[in-house]
């Protein structure tokens, strides 16, 4: 499963008054349907940045909704082949680069959007297959790179692409072509570093009909010498998932194994070119269908899902490069199943799982729960829309951002009325941050500055509240209040309030005011003769609170001015203007002017 990081918000929801900053799930909004020409959903990858996209089947064509500035676009054909598309993946990168891999008629094609400031076209499509394949999987790294893997013929092939090509690799992946490889639960998934490789992992069949699960590295458009058997001498192997760190050097790989007659799900962490030994994610439970997903330092999740008794999800955390204790994520008692679990993990170290829910009455429902990081898991919620019917095959699909908003995608409906629909987990903003500072302000409507909080899904709006008033609101990250301050200290503080309403406060801070200029009295004393010295005697005060700085005095004879209070000074004969200035911390200013006229001696 690719690992990605976030969503947007719907673009439907309208921004409404929050007074604080409630992260939760919000229901389905339908981005294509209901219609007789929605079949299912591929998946959904976001960027780290936000940016991403679902891809599903419409009326047999591959599309692609994708997600930019926090609102979901209209839909978009991107498989015009002459086959029937049967499949459909999409992988996000920053910067609104989308990768699109899809299987029509049986020929694996693909194609990338380049990305740029805004959501750019879709270069034309490639054929990378001949026909007969099947199982295709698509990961982009964070430079860019991608890699789609998939069955073709019974041998696990793969392509890379770089910048804006598109080559296959002409070995196949598995280790002997002449074993079946990559078909049904041995189908191949693959995993890209910041580096720009990957790791692939399949299952193949021997002669004697054992299933093993393998692993190897893609360094280029180059296949590693050593690929790895990562089975346990027991029973046979299939349903193998990766992920990787942003150093390609570590992934893991889950995957089930039929360990003394019982079906388990385990992990086994692969370090340079070699893996560790396995770990156990099931609680001791049968369990099958594991999926992992990490960050890129290597904290994250796995899930499976109970294989005997009533269906239940199961969850480890992995942390510090090991999974601890297996623990039951879903909550319905009673039900006939839950099935199929999916989960996405964070740059932040989130984690968001979600799975498919089958009631006694035959209807599923999309479930899901929030785990921030280094805290519990949060309640398990409804995330499908009991209004737009029961969630189809396959099921549900969930990615996240670096900031810890999540996306999952489903098709609901019945046959002649599917709906793509798509729930997401909205973290708030984080919160404004205003400098403090002793200084006071000089204008009654000074311009107030804060720094803005992180928010990855669209324009966030500001409300400014001095003394607990809102005094304005912006999208800017200023704003100069319409009415005037009064001079003193004032309270003020900024809140962010995303696409959703959702709304963050920053601390409070205090703003002060001085617009009172200060006193100022100039006395001069002594003859006004030519020679002789005049005292002058400066007297000024500040008023307003942010104190005095000083005074400056301008003999008005080209000499040189001082800041002292008092002062003798000896002029030539003639008419002078002296200037006196005093100034406060605030910059106001008063000033004065003496004529003075100076006679002969």
């Amino acid at each position: 499963m690719p690992r990605r990081l976030i969503v947007p918000l719907i673009a439907a929801f309208a921004l409404i008054p929050a007074a604080s900053a409630h992260a939760g799930w919000l229901p389905a909004a339908a981005l294509d349907g209901p219609n007789a020409e929605v079949q299912s959903v591929g998946n959904v990858d976001l960027a780290r940045d936000g940016s991403g996209a679902v891809s599903y089947l419409k009326n047999g064509k591959g599309h692609v909704v994708r997600i930019f500035g926090g609102a979901w676009r209209a839909p978009e054909q991107v498989d015009f082949t002459g086959g029937t598309t049967t499949e459909i993946k999409v992988a996000a990168g920053d910067g609104n680069r989308l990768a699109v891999a899809w299987i029509a008629g049986g020929v694996v094609y693909a194609t990338v959007s380049p990305g740029g400031d805004v959501p750019g076209g879709f270069a034309p499509a490639v054929a990378l297959s001949f026909p007969g394949a099947q199982d295709i999987d698509i990961d982009l790294g964070v430079n860019g790179a991608a890699y789609v893997v998939w069955q073709e013929s019974g041998n696990v092939r793969a392509a890379r692409l770089q910048d804006a090509t598109w080559t296959a690799i002409l070995p196949p992946l598995d280790v002997d072509p002449s074993l079946e490889a990559g078909t049904g639960p041995l189908r191949p998934k693959v995993a890209v570093s910041a580096e720009g490789y990957a790791v692939a992992t399949w299952g193949d069949r021997r002669a004697d009909g054992h299933t093993r699960v393998w692993a190897r590295r893609l360094t280029g458009m180059n296949l590693s010498a050593f690929p790895q058997d990562l089975t346990l001498p027991d029973g046979p192997a299939d349903s193998p998932d990766i992920d990787i760190e942003d150093d390609g050097s570590y992934a893991w790989v889950v995957f089930r194994q039929t360990i003394g007659g019982i079906t388990r799900t385990l992990g086994r962490r692969l370090i340079g070119s070699q893996f560790e030994a396995p770990e156990f994610i099931d609680g001791g439970m049968a369990s099958v269908d594991p999926k992992v997903d990490m960050s890129g330092a290597g904290r994250g999740q796995a899930v499976s899902q109970t294989a005997t008794g009533g269906v239940q999800v199961l969850g480890s955390w992995l942390d510090h490069d090991h999974f601890q204790p297996s623990a039951r994520l879903d909550g319905l008692e009673g039900v006939a199943a839950a099935a199929k679990p999916e989960v996405a993990g964070t740059d932040r170290n989130d984690i968001a799982a979600a799975w498919r829910v089958t009631g006694g009455d035959g209807n599923s429902i999309a479930r899901a729960r929030f785990k921030g990081a280094d805290e519990p898991w949060g309640g398990e919620a409804t995330v499908s829309r009991p209004d737009l019917g029961p969630v189809t095959d396959p099921g549900v699909f969930i990615s996240g951002d670096r900031v810890g908003d999540f996306a999952v995608a489903m098709v609901q409906g019945t046959e002649g009325a599917r709906t793509l629909s798509v729930a997401v987990f909205d973290r708030p903003p984080t919160a404004p941050f205003i400098e403090s500072s002793q200084a006071y302000k000089r204008k009654t409507r000074p311009e107030l500055r804060w720094r803005p909080g992180l928010e990855l899904w669209g324009a966030q709006t500001y409300r400014v509240y001095v003394d607990g008033v809102q005094v304005g609101q912006t999208q800017n990250d200023t704003l100069t209040p319409a009415t005037p301050l009064t001079t003193g200290k004032h309270t003020w503080q900024v809140e962010a309030v995303d696409r959703a309403g959702q709304a963050t406060r920053s601390r409070v801070r205090t703003l002060r005011i001085d617009a009172t200029a200060p006193t100022l009295r100039v006395r001069v004393s002594g003859k006004r003769v030519a020679g002789a010295g005049l005292r002058i005697r400066i007297t000024a005060s500040d008023r307003g609170g942010a104190g005095l700085s000083h005074t400056t005095t301008n003999f008005g004879d080209k000499s040189a001015t001082t800041r002292s209070r008092s002062v003798t000074h000896r002029y030539k004969r003639g008419t002078y203007r002296l200037r006196v200035a005093a100034v406060d911390k605030a910059g106001n200013v008063t000033r004065k002017e003496v004529r003075l006229r100076i006679k002969r001696s």
